[in-house]
């Protein structure tokens, strides 16, 4: 189950308006053509032509005011490749160039752990990374109105839910891999205050009910999932599987007591 949010497809639109604005500017028509294949690779959906473009931008342009936004957009299309490796390297050139960028910060404490199992010999240093990327998404998010390159004043304060929904998700998966199941439902049911669609996080907290013997807040929240018209099959199909585990653990008669 992946991210919801698309920054690419705001991204990738907002080139050529931006084109025409004072800051930032392209420095030559050639990097304007070059700009221009970019936008065409992510409205197309083409992500590996899109990320070649990108670098091709990024080495040919070296002083290129788009440097962030491009390599926001390389994120996120290797993201959606499933490319975990080169999301991560990625999102930690966004971050060198820019510490502040929230986009890149929530998405690498995602894609940490969606990547970490509890039994990975290196998942005490994954957690820390995720909780730190996420924590310091929602330090950013709460202190700031601006919105993030490329993404327009109109946009940003639903992307701001869906981010700060999302890092709340990211911190709610840390717990889980640490086995901290109350400590995950809460962080899950606080990502859904934010934005109460995000899908994803809903079957979360249903799992995490499980782990946790909540087996009628399971049932309940796997239902709320099953109910979202829009929610993607494989959310769909994780929320049934969340709500017959329920139903079997509920059923199920309780372990004897040792005699005394």
């Amino acid at each position: 189950m992946k991210p919801t949010f698309r920054l690419a497809a705001m991204l990738g639109a907002a080139i050529l308006p931006l084109l025409a604005q004072q800051a930032p500017k392209p420095k030559s028509q050639k990097e304007v053509d070059a700009l221009k294949k970019v936008q065409a690779d992510a409205q197309a959906g083409n992500l590996d032509q899109e990320i070649a473009d990108i670098n091709a931008v990024l080495e040919n342009f070296a002083d290129t005011e788009y440097k962030d936004m491009l390599l926001n957009m390389a994120m996120e299309a290797s993201q959606r490749k499933g490319d975990y490796g080169q999301t991560v390297a990625f999102g930690q050139q966004v971050i060198q160039g820019n510490p502040n960028d929230v986009t890149a910060r929530v998405t690498l404490a995602e894609t940490i752990a969606q990547h970490t199992k509890d039994t990975d010999l290196d998942k005490d240093k994954s957690v820390k990374q995720i909780q730190e990327y996420a924590n310091k998404a929602l330090e950013l998010l709460k202190a700031t109105d601006t919105p993030p390159a490329g993404v327009t004043p109109d946009k940003w304060p639903e992307f701001k839910k869906q981010l700060t929904s999302q890092a709340y998700d990211a911190l709610g998966q840390a717990a889980e891999i640490d086995k901290k199941y109350p400590d995950a439902v809460t962080q899950y049911k606080t990502s859904l205050e934010t934005q109460p669609t995000n899908s994803v996080a809903m079957v979360r907290l249903a799992k995490a009910y499980n782990e946790n013997k909540q087996y009628d807040d399971a049932i309940a929240t796997a239902d709320k999932a099953l109910a979202i018209a829009d929610a993607p099959p494989a959310v769909k199909q994780f929320a049934q599987q969340q709500k017959e585990i329920a139903t079997k653990l509920k059923a199920a008669p309780a372990p004897a007591t040792a005699p005394k």
